[in-house]
């Protein structure tokens, strides 16, 4: 599995992947491979992460980065339509008697047949080098129509608790660099908590000015080992001032 986490900040964008692929079926024993790329800068001022079946998606993505490099597209505005096409174009070669959108509820009792999960964040500048933002999802269940995450933030893969940490920890005014770390911080606690998601974390910023820039393995692990430490003062603030006057508060109620 993956957890792919795309961050808008207050001057543009923080984006990070696990590294984890898993072979088999979820519910029973898996293999793994720590070494899946789903993290790719398509342009100068967009990148994008990969989910899902990730073979099939990364020989799709060949396709959808040479076109977009040979049309010397950027920005959001212009590279996700010829991208969501792309993508749609090779599904609908490699499984033509498999509908894009079967009716949910035989999907789900095995009823037709399904095409292979692909999920894709794509995120960006909205054109070469504006301060304006966007992400968006495509998901093959949903024909690779564009969803606009229009509320800064998007996961994908296993997104339990990482919805959960962004929903108490994103601000949207907090810079790139911050919401870098946080990014990290949400895909190693999910790892602590998942199985299906690990291996070593990919992180791409984005800023108008400087565009995709993809972090050193050095420079990841060192927001790893500063989150630690912030994870550590979480912790010691309930064993602190504030937790001894509850006990002591606890010690009156008995």
């Amino acid at each position: 599995m993956t957890l792919l986490v795309a961050l808008r900040g207050s001057d543009g964008l923080a984006l990070a992947a696990d590294s984890r692929g898993t072979f088999g079926d979820p519910r029973g024993v898996t293999a793994q491979n720590d070494t899946m790329e789903k993290a790719f800068i398509v342009s100068p001022h967009v990148a994008v992460l990969l989910a899902g079946a990730g073979e099939l998606g990364n020989t799709a993505m060949l396709g959808a980065v040479a076109g977009i490099r040979q049309q010397s597209l950027d920005g959001v505005a212009a590279v996700l339509e010829p991208f969501r096409q792309h993508f749609r174009s090779q599904y609908a070669a490699w499984f033509p008697n498999v509908p894009a959108m079967p009716a949910p509820a035989l999907a789900q009792v095995g009823q037709v047949p399904t095409r292979p999960e692909i999920q894709l964040l794509v995120a960006g500048c909205d054109t070469p080098g504006s301060a304006d933002t966007s992400i968006y999802s495509l998901a093959s269940g949903f024909d690779f129509a564009p969803m606009l995450h229009s509320y800064g933030f998007a996961v994908a893969g296993v997104p339990l608790y990482a919805t959960y940490l962004l929903n108490r920890l994103h601000q949207p005014d907090r810079s790139v660099d911050e919401l870098a770390a946080l990014a990290v911080y949400v895909i190693t606690e999910t790892a602590s908590q998942d199985g299906k998601v690990g291996g070593p974390i990919k992180v791409i910023t984005i800023r108008p000015d400087a565009g995709c820039v993809q972090l050193t393995a050095e420079q990841v692990s060192a927001i790893a080992q500063q989150n630690e430490v912030r994870s550590g003062a979480l912790r010691s603030s309930f064993y602190g001032g504030v937790g001894g006057a509850g006990g002591a508060g606890g010690a009156n109620g008995g």
